[in-house]
Protein backbone atom coordinates (compact mmCIF):
# COMPACT_ATOMS: atom_id res chain seq x y z
CA UNK A 1 0.00 0.00 0.00
CA UNK A 2 1.19 3.69 -0.39
CA UNK A 3 0.53 5.55 2.39
CA UNK A 4 -2.31 7.30 1.15
CA UNK A 5 -4.02 4.05 0.56
CA UNK A 6 -4.28 1.79 4.03
CA UNK A 7 -6.84 -0.33 6.05
CA UNK A 8 -9.59 0.33 7.39
CA UNK A 9 -10.74 1.33 4.18
CA UNK A 10 -14.21 2.55 2.58
CA UNK A 11 -14.67 2.74 -1.15
CA UNK A 12 -17.68 4.97 -2.37
CA UNK A 13 -17.73 4.23 -6.17
CA UNK A 14 -20.05 7.06 -7.31
CA UNK A 15 -20.78 4.58 -10.87
CA UNK A 16 -23.14 6.56 -12.70
CA UNK A 17 -24.74 8.07 -9.60
CA UNK A 18 -23.10 11.88 -9.68
CA UNK A 19 -20.34 13.25 -11.86
CA UNK A 20 -18.78 16.92 -11.89
CA UNK A 21 -19.61 19.54 -8.96
CA UNK A 22 -22.09 17.28 -7.23
CA UNK A 23 -18.98 14.77 -7.07
CA UNK A 24 -16.93 17.42 -5.85
CA UNK A 25 -19.18 18.34 -3.66
CA UNK A 26 -19.14 14.45 -1.98
CA UNK A 27 -15.04 14.21 -2.50
CA UNK A 28 -14.71 17.60 -0.16
CA UNK A 29 -17.27 15.87 2.45
CA UNK A 30 -15.44 12.78 2.53
CA UNK A 31 -11.93 14.73 2.68
CA UNK A 32 -13.39 16.37 5.83
CA UNK A 33 -14.45 13.45 7.34
CA UNK A 34 -11.35 11.83 6.47
CA UNK A 35 -9.59 13.81 8.92
CA UNK A 36 -11.26 13.09 11.91
CA UNK A 37 -11.26 9.31 11.59
CA UNK A 38 -7.81 6.12 10.36
CA UNK A 39 -10.52 4.85 8.20
CA UNK A 40 -8.89 5.62 4.53
CA UNK A 41 -12.14 6.77 2.08
CA UNK A 42 -11.49 6.03 -1.67
CA UNK A 43 -13.96 7.50 -4.53
CA UNK A 44 -14.22 5.83 -7.77
CA UNK A 45 -15.53 8.37 -10.15
CA UNK A 46 -16.17 9.06 -13.16
CA UNK A 47 -12.76 9.01 -15.56
CA UNK A 48 -13.17 12.53 -16.32
CA UNK A 49 -13.66 13.49 -12.96
CA UNK A 50 -10.01 11.95 -11.83
CA UNK A 51 -8.10 15.34 -12.33
CA UNK A 52 -10.96 17.49 -10.71
CA UNK A 53 -11.50 15.27 -7.91
CA UNK A 54 -7.17 14.49 -7.53
CA UNK A 55 -6.44 18.41 -7.79
CA UNK A 56 -9.28 19.71 -5.29
CA UNK A 57 -8.95 16.98 -2.47
CA UNK A 58 -6.35 14.74 -0.81
CA UNK A 59 -9.15 11.91 -1.12
CA UNK A 60 -7.81 8.63 -2.93
CA UNK A 61 -8.92 8.77 -6.41
CA UNK A 62 -9.38 5.49 -8.27
CA UNK A 63 -9.88 4.88 -11.76
CA UNK A 64 -12.92 3.33 -12.51
CA UNK A 65 -11.37 0.95 -15.74
CA UNK A 66 -8.43 1.14 -17.97
CA UNK A 67 -6.97 -0.47 -20.69
CA UNK A 68 -3.90 -2.84 -21.04
CA UNK A 69 -2.20 -0.26 -23.62
CA UNK A 70 1.27 1.94 -23.62
CA UNK A 71 1.31 5.13 -25.31
CA UNK A 72 0.22 5.10 -29.00
CA UNK A 73 -2.07 4.23 -31.06
CA UNK A 74 -5.43 3.54 -28.90
CA UNK A 75 -8.48 5.68 -30.05
CA UNK A 76 -11.22 5.04 -27.28
CA UNK A 77 -8.87 3.30 -24.89
CA UNK A 78 -8.02 4.62 -21.61
CA UNK A 79 -3.92 4.88 -21.13
CA UNK A 80 -2.60 4.06 -17.76
CA UNK A 81 0.21 6.70 -17.82
CA UNK A 82 -2.63 9.42 -18.47
CA UNK A 83 -5.22 8.53 -15.51
CA UNK A 84 -1.97 8.22 -13.48
CA UNK A 85 -0.87 11.71 -14.39
CA UNK A 86 -4.74 13.23 -13.60
CA UNK A 87 -4.09 12.16 -10.05
CA UNK A 88 -5.59 8.30 -10.18
CA UNK A 89 -3.65 6.08 -7.33
CA UNK A 90 -4.86 2.79 -8.06
CA UNK A 91 -7.45 1.51 -11.21
CA UNK A 92 -10.17 -0.75 -10.70
CA UNK A 93 -10.30 -3.76 -12.40
CA UNK A 94 -13.09 -6.05 -13.46
CA UNK A 95 -16.10 -4.76 -11.90
CA UNK A 96 -18.94 -6.57 -12.47
CA UNK A 97 -20.59 -3.92 -14.22
CA UNK A 98 -17.36 -3.95 -16.31
CA UNK A 99 -16.49 -7.61 -16.76
CA UNK A 100 -12.55 -8.44 -18.10
CA UNK A 101 -10.98 -11.22 -19.42
CA UNK A 102 -8.70 -13.43 -17.31
CA UNK A 103 -5.60 -12.27 -19.76
CA UNK A 104 -7.11 -8.91 -19.66
CA UNK A 105 -6.97 -8.49 -15.81
CA UNK A 106 -3.39 -10.20 -15.48
CA UNK A 107 -2.50 -7.12 -18.11
CA UNK A 108 -3.48 -4.27 -16.70
CA UNK A 109 -2.84 -5.56 -13.07
CA UNK A 110 1.13 -5.70 -14.77
CA UNK A 111 0.38 -1.96 -16.65
CA UNK A 112 -0.91 -0.59 -13.31
CA UNK A 113 2.16 -1.13 -11.47
CA UNK A 114 4.94 0.02 -14.69
CA UNK A 115 2.91 3.33 -14.34
CA UNK A 116 2.68 3.56 -10.15
CA UNK A 117 -0.47 2.66 -9.61
CA UNK A 118 -2.50 0.31 -7.28
CA UNK A 119 -4.24 -2.56 -9.11
CA UNK A 120 -7.82 -3.04 -7.52
CA UNK A 121 -9.30 -6.53 -8.91
CA UNK A 122 -12.89 -7.05 -8.23
CA UNK A 123 -13.90 -10.69 -8.13
CA UNK A 124 -17.63 -12.45 -7.71
CA UNK A 125 -16.27 -15.22 -5.49
CA UNK A 126 -13.49 -16.48 -2.88
CA UNK A 127 -12.01 -18.63 -5.70
CA UNK A 128 -11.51 -15.39 -7.72
CA UNK A 129 -10.45 -13.62 -5.20
CA UNK A 130 -7.73 -16.06 -4.18
CA UNK A 131 -6.88 -16.05 -7.91
CA UNK A 132 -6.42 -12.24 -8.08
CA UNK A 133 -4.06 -12.11 -5.29
CA UNK A 134 -2.29 -14.64 -7.18
CA UNK A 135 -1.54 -12.72 -10.17
CA UNK A 136 -0.64 -9.52 -7.70
CA UNK A 137 -3.02 -7.74 -7.24
CA UNK A 138 -2.46 -4.97 -4.85
CA UNK A 139 -6.02 -4.78 -3.40
CA UNK A 140 -8.83 -7.44 -3.71
CA UNK A 141 -12.88 -6.86 -3.47
CA UNK A 142 -14.74 -9.42 -3.22
CA UNK A 143 -18.42 -9.28 -3.63
CA UNK A 144 -21.26 -11.66 -4.54
CA UNK A 145 -22.54 -9.83 -7.62
CA UNK A 146 -26.70 -10.65 -6.64
CA UNK A 147 -26.44 -8.36 -3.99
CA UNK A 148 -24.21 -5.57 -5.87
CA UNK A 149 -27.08 -2.75 -6.15
CA UNK A 150 -29.51 -3.84 -3.28
CA UNK A 151 -29.75 -2.67 0.24
CA UNK A 152 -29.17 -6.09 1.72
CA UNK A 153 -25.59 -6.64 3.06
CA UNK A 154 -22.90 -9.66 2.10
CA UNK A 155 -22.51 -9.43 5.85
CA UNK A 156 -25.75 -10.16 7.47
CA UNK A 157 -26.83 -12.38 4.51
CA UNK A 158 -23.29 -14.28 3.34
CA UNK A 159 -21.21 -13.95 6.43
CA UNK A 160 -19.86 -17.25 4.96
CA UNK A 161 -18.64 -15.37 2.11
CA UNK A 162 -16.51 -12.84 3.66
CA UNK A 163 -14.89 -15.46 5.71
CA UNK A 164 -13.94 -17.78 2.90
CA UNK A 165 -12.90 -14.33 0.57
CA UNK A 166 -10.30 -12.61 3.14
CA UNK A 167 -9.16 -16.58 4.18
CA UNK A 168 -8.49 -17.21 0.62
CA UNK A 169 -6.69 -14.32 0.05
CA UNK A 170 -4.63 -14.03 3.30
CA UNK A 171 -3.82 -17.99 2.43
CA UNK A 172 -1.88 -16.49 -1.45
CA UNK A 173 -0.39 -13.22 0.26
CA UNK A 174 -1.24 -11.91 4.05
CA UNK A 175 -0.37 -8.70 2.68
CA UNK A 176 -3.29 -8.20 0.05
CA UNK A 177 -5.63 -6.06 1.22
CA UNK A 178 -9.18 -7.61 1.13
CA UNK A 179 -12.73 -5.40 0.95
CA UNK A 180 -15.77 -7.56 0.72
CA UNK A 181 -18.66 -5.66 0.00
CA UNK A 182 -22.08 -5.30 -1.58
CA UNK A 183 -25.57 -4.26 -0.27
CA UNK A 184 -23.71 -2.24 2.50
CA UNK A 185 -26.27 0.58 3.58
CA UNK A 186 -25.93 0.73 7.49
CA UNK A 187 -22.48 1.49 9.92
CA UNK A 188 -23.47 -1.93 11.19
CA UNK A 189 -22.84 -3.52 7.95
CA UNK A 190 -19.86 -1.96 7.47
CA UNK A 191 -18.52 -2.87 10.82
CA UNK A 192 -19.57 -5.98 10.70
CA UNK A 193 -17.74 -7.27 7.58
CA UNK A 194 -14.83 -5.61 9.30
CA UNK A 195 -15.98 -7.97 12.39
CA UNK A 196 -15.36 -10.85 10.59
CA UNK A 197 -11.94 -9.99 9.23
CA UNK A 198 -11.98 -7.72 5.81
CA UNK A 199 -9.52 -4.92 5.49
CA UNK A 200 -12.35 -3.02 4.45
CA UNK A 201 -15.47 -2.36 2.30
CA UNK A 202 -17.77 0.23 0.50
CA UNK A 203 -20.57 1.39 -0.94
CA UNK A 204 -22.23 2.91 -3.82
CA UNK A 205 -26.44 2.97 -3.87
CA UNK A 206 -27.10 3.71 -0.23
CA UNK A 207 -24.36 6.72 0.07
CA UNK A 208 -26.54 8.33 -2.90
CA UNK A 209 -30.21 7.54 -1.48
CA UNK A 210 -29.24 8.70 1.98
CA UNK A 211 -30.99 11.81 3.36
CA UNK A 212 -28.07 13.32 4.81
CA UNK A 213 -24.86 11.41 3.06
CA UNK A 214 -22.51 13.42 5.13
CA UNK A 215 -23.85 11.91 8.50
CA UNK A 216 -24.28 8.64 7.03
CA UNK A 217 -20.60 8.48 6.45
CA UNK A 218 -19.49 9.81 9.99
CA UNK A 219 -21.71 7.26 11.63
CA UNK A 220 -20.09 4.70 8.88
CA UNK A 221 -16.67 6.24 9.40
CA UNK A 222 -16.97 6.03 13.83
CA UNK A 223 -18.38 2.06 13.12
CA UNK A 224 -15.65 0.92 11.39
CA UNK A 225 -12.72 2.48 13.18
CA UNK A 226 -14.14 0.96 16.30
CA UNK A 227 -14.54 -2.40 15.03
CA UNK A 228 -11.01 -2.51 13.59
CA UNK A 229 -9.29 -1.10 17.15
CA UNK A 230 -12.15 -4.27 18.55
CA UNK A 231 -9.62 -5.87 16.19
CA UNK A 232 -6.42 -5.48 18.05
CA UNK A 233 -5.74 -2.97 15.07
CA UNK A 234 -3.46 0.17 16.00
Amino acid sequence: MTKQVNPPLFVVGLKAYIWGRRALRLAKIIEEISRDTSVCFCIVPQLVDIYLLAKETKVPIFASTMDPIKPGRGAGLHLPEALKEAGAVGVMINHCENRRTLSDIQKLIRRAHEVGLLALVCCDSPEIAAAAALLGADLVASEPPELIGTLSSVGRVMEGFVKNSVEAVKRINPKTTVLVGAGVSTPEDAAKIIRLGADGTGASRAVFEAEDPKTLLKQIARAVEDEWIRRGNP
